[in-house]
């Protein structure tokens, strides 16, 4: 959305390229969900390693009172924003990009952590991280 005087909307509308054609998904994005989907078809051995570190990772955080999601997104909720942050930021600090979503993202006092586990960790990265997070919430 532009707020603007008609005569400068109607120039960028008209004459600004990047404004015009930045909505539409690239090539490269549809090339990418094509790639994306093949890969699920032809290889659930993927699928299945991932189930298994997200079981994994429920065994390491319902003992830290995080009940488990059944999916790869973990959310931790802390509910007081400001705890929240401090937690993130001690789980940053030992190198986990684990980010504390507040209002108005999500509903007042449900202040979060979103973890996601991916293809790209282990049990050891899930150990070390549920190992962190014990301590960043003890200290917080």
């Amino acid at each position: 959305m532009l707020c603007a005087p008609a005569v400068a909307t109607d120039f960028i509308v008209n004459r600004g390229r990047p404004f015009i054609f930045s909505t539409a998904p690239s090539p490269l994005m549809a090339w990418l969900v094509r790639q994306a989907i093949e890969i699920v078809a032809n290889e659930p051995e993927r699928q299945a390693r991932l189930h298994a570190l997200v079981r994994h990772a429920a065994e390491r955080l319902v003992p830290l009172g995080i009940p488990a999601s059944g999916t790869q997104i973990l959310p931790v909720i802390i509910g007081d924003n400001d705890r929240t942050m401090r937690i993130a930021g001690r789980l940053q600090d030992a190198g986990f990009d684990i980010r504390g979503i507040r209002p108005p993202t999500v509903a007042q006092g449900t202040a979060r952590l979103r973890i996601a586990i991916t293809l790209n960790v282990d049990e050891a990265n899930i150990d070390d991280l549920a190992d962190a997070l014990a301590a960043a919430m003890a200290a917080a």
